[in-house]
């Protein structure tokens, strides 16, 4: 009985070992504006988002604010108002909850009303 349990300890090692995730060392703090790749061997990590704009809410209207993820805008947070001019009211706000993990190789950029990205960036450590 001893040796099976031996022979399986053995036999599971391997498998044991693959399925050990990866340590994250911070690197660095870093806004971005325009188009940047996470580099190779880092992952981000998207903080907060410095819109431009207020939502709209005095002259009604909707707003749609944007991070541009893979060259594909994305909506972070997107406000609908009433087009009642001074008097308007606003009736939804959405927002997209962060923390936001991006890969290697993955490509961000300040979208429509957002003046940058508050960004972590980790090194991968096997």
């Amino acid at each position: 009985m001893r040796h099976l349990f031996l022979l399986l300890t053995v036999l599971a090692l391997p498998i044991t070992n693959k399925l050990q995730g990866q340590t994250l060392q911070f690197s660095r703090v870093l806004f971005v504006t325009t188009t940047q790749t996470v580099p190779a061997n880092k992952v981000w990590k998207v903080e907060s988002i410095l819109y431009s704009a207020a939502p709209t809410n005095i002259m009604g209207g909707n707003q749609n604010d944007q991070l541009v993820i893979d060259g594909n805008a994305m909506t972070v947070r997107a406000t609908r108002s009433s087009n009642g001019g001074y008097n308007a009211v606003t009736y939804g706000v959405w927002e997209q909850k962060l923390p936001l993990w991006m890969p290697a190789g993955s490509t961000l950029a300040a979208g429509q009303n957002v003046n940058s990205i508050s960004v972590v960036e980790f090194t991968v450590v096997p």
